[in-house]
């Protein structure tokens, strides 16, 4: 409804404007009436919004702990990490210890010059260095005299692609000349051994030289009574999901061990989001429920049919018993300690959780996550929270489509009739405006009468 209120009414009579204001208010009263069904219903829908997203937050967590494999959470833990560290994928992995020898590590091949008193001063003079590519291709680069220093040699290296990175080290064991060139080839392991750049100078101040070379190496593993080698410290393929990152070597007759097992704290933290995830739920409900004499329910979702059937199969799906089966130790969430609360909530017990893990690890899989689809706290669980919420037919979900459809409604009537009712007022403005002017005339001609005196008014009449 468009503010028509003062516009064109400034020389109305102030009883005119008086009766056009009571006219504008009484337009407006069905349009606030419209406009507060219209508020309620967007705050429901609000509100409504706020649960499904509740909701949706507790099904984002389910898939971790929907089937066994998903369920499960691996550690890797080494007897001693400065000769080896681990990780396991936990889709593929098995818990066990492994017990390894590492006798040698992968190196790439590397080299040191001759020493030198500085790093940036003598000159080697000018000249070249050759090198063979992988692919077998011989090259020369030149070096001119401003690059002649160890520095400028590493770096004209560096940006050659010769297969090996070079720096200049500070070796102290000789302290007047401790400046080196070291080489280190790109690759580890034997299969990347290479040909090492020959270097020619002239003029030098110094003479410049390879004085060292080793070659590439593999690792080398004992596992299982067998050496195996590996052109990587990064071992992926030994142990189907575990991958192994070498570090040093064990010495003669020792050994270190590597032990995958279920990784108890980190399956704790994503079952106490889970419940985390409900609370924030069943909390949402019991505010809305939490009602009185005084409770405006067109502002909430207070004793809606929607939150009342979400919260009755959210339960049905936590509180079903889904084992019984004899000699099981681990038969309810009771005994993994998840329960009700007298308030409607859950609790938690985090201790008696990991104790059920620790001594019943499959029990609790069998109790949580079922055959990952018919039976099983999880699978139960995900059945209800998709009944609720997400499908179209979710009951939730029609709830939403029903508020935002009203609201849409409500929006179209309130244009509608603010457009009929601005009608009505600038028709009757215009009236109004009408009459204005026909008693302003009859003002003036009575103003006018009255200054002519009774002789001209019986002359006016006739007289």
């Amino acid at each position: 409804m468009a503010d028509v209120s003062i516009e064109g009414i400034a020389n109305l009579s102030p009883q005119l404007q008086r009766a056009f204001q009571s006219a504008v208010k009484a337009e407006k009263r069905p349009l606030e009436a419209i406009e507060q069904r219209k508020a309620a219903a967007e705050e429901r829908l609000g509100l409504l919004n706020d649960i499904i997203g509740k909701v949706g937050n507790v099904k984002a967590l389910l898939p971790e702990l929907g089937n066994p494999v998903a369920f499960r959470e691996l550690a890797v833990e080494s007897s001693d990490e400065g000769i080896l560290s681990g990780s396991a994928d936990k889709n593929i992995a098995e818990p066990g210890t492994y017990t390894f020898q590492v006798n040698q590590l992968a190196k790439g091949a590397t080299a040191l010059s001759n020493r030198f008193e500085d790093k940036d001063e003598t000159r080697v003079g000018s000249g070249y260095f050759t090198f063979t590519t992988r692919d077998g291709e011989s090259k020369e680069v030149f070096i001119d005299n401003e690059n002649a220093t160890l520095e400028g040699i590493a770096k004209i290296i560096n940006t050659a692609d010769v297969g090996m990175r070079a720096s200049v080290i500070n070796d102290q064991s000789d302290s007047e000349y401790p400046y080196r060139l070291i080489l280190v080839g790109d690759g580890s392991g034997a299969a990347e051994d290479l040909e090492y750049p020959e270097f020619y100078f002239i003029d030098g101040e110094e003479d410049f030289f390879i004085a060292e070379e080793r070659p590439a190496q593999n690792a080398k593993i004992n596992y299982e009574g067998f050496e195996i080698e590996s052109p990587s410290n990064q071992v992926n393929d030994l142990i189907p999901g575990v991958s192994l990152d070498l570090k040093g070597i064990t010495g003669p007759g020792k050994y270190t061990s590597l032990t995958v097992e279920q990784d108890i704290p980190k399956t704790t933290v994503k079952m106490n989001e889970l419940v985390g995830g409900l609370n924030e739920v069943f909390t949402f409900i019991q505010k809305q429920n939490d009602l009185n004499e005084d409770s405006n329910t067109f502002n909430t979702l207070g004793g809606d049919y929607g939150i009342r059937m979400a919260d009755r199969r959210i339960k049905d799906a936590l509180r079903s018993n889904f084992l019984f089966k004899d000699g099981k130790k681990v038969q309810t969430l009771i005994d993994i300690g998840v329960q009700f609360t007298r308030n409607g909530t859950l609790e938690f017990d985090e201790k008696k959780f990991q104790h059920a893990l620790e001594t019943n690890y499959h029990q609790v899989v069998d109790l949580l996550s079922g055959d990952g689809k018919n039976y099983g706290v999880i699978p139960k669980l995900n059945s209800a929270l998709r009944s609720i919420a997400g499908r179209q037919d979710a009951v939730l979900s029609n709830q939403k489509k029903t508020y935002m459809n009203k609201v849409q409604g409500l929006n179209e009537e309130i244009e509608t009739k603010g457009k009929r009712a601005d009608e009505r007022l600038k028709s009757l403005r215009d009236k109004l405006a009408k009459t204005e002017s026909a008693l302003a005339r009859m003002r003036g001609q009575s103003a006018q009468m009255g200054q002519a005196g009774p002789d001209a008014l019986l002359s006016s009449m006739g007289g």
